[in-house]
Parts: structure tokens; sequence; C-alpha cells
């Protein structure tokens, strides 16, 4: 069962934030944290964003600005490594808070 609503819930908050273009990572994390650790939900939530802009790019692609593509683009591949390596930075400090369900 849950992993028909993981399913859902990816699928669903993807469909709403496709006309939106933000909004995804703000529902599906917490969705995801409430079943798997903080730094797989995070993960998940990414692989969810990079599906959903091929699916983007697949569809509106060809109408795409491409001088704000590299103005947005290039600074948002940069940040995500740094994302990444403050993910991993942070999943190894101790746990302030935990709760149960």
């Amino acid at each position: 069962m849950e992993i028909v609503i993981i399913c859902l819930a990816a699928f669903f908050t993807a469909v709403l934030t496709f006309f939106s273009g933000f909004g995804l990572g703000t529902i599906l994390a917490p969705v995801f944290a409430i079943f798997f650790p903080i730094d797989i939900a995070i993960a998940l939530t990414g692989v969810v964003h990079f599906s959903n802009n091929i699916f983007k790019m697949a569809l509106v692609g060809k109408n795409t600005d491409k001088a704000v593509l590299l103005r947005f683009g290039v600074p948002a591949i940069l940040a995500s490594f740094v994302g990444a390596w403050l993910l991993l930075r942070i999943t190894v400090l101790p746990t302030l808070f935990q709760y149960e369900l």
C-alpha cells in the first residue's frame, strides 16, 4: 500500500506543478520523508524532478528561450552540485529531533 501512496503522490504532484513550474519539492519531499530517511527522500524527490523536467522538455522544449535557459540553467546545475555536497555533510550530523508515526 505504501508504494501506491508514494507513486500516486509523485504522479499527482508532478501533474499539479507542470503548469506552475514550482512546488514539486515542497509537496513531495514531506510525503517521501514519511516513508524514507530524509537523505533518501531528498534523492527520490530529485529523481521525480528530473523525470518531470525530461517530460516537460519533450512537450515544450522547442519553445525554450535559449538566453533564459543559459542564465538560469548553468547556475542551477552548479547549485545542484553544491546542494548534493551539503546533503552529504548534513546526513552525518547527529539527530536533533526524531518522530515516529
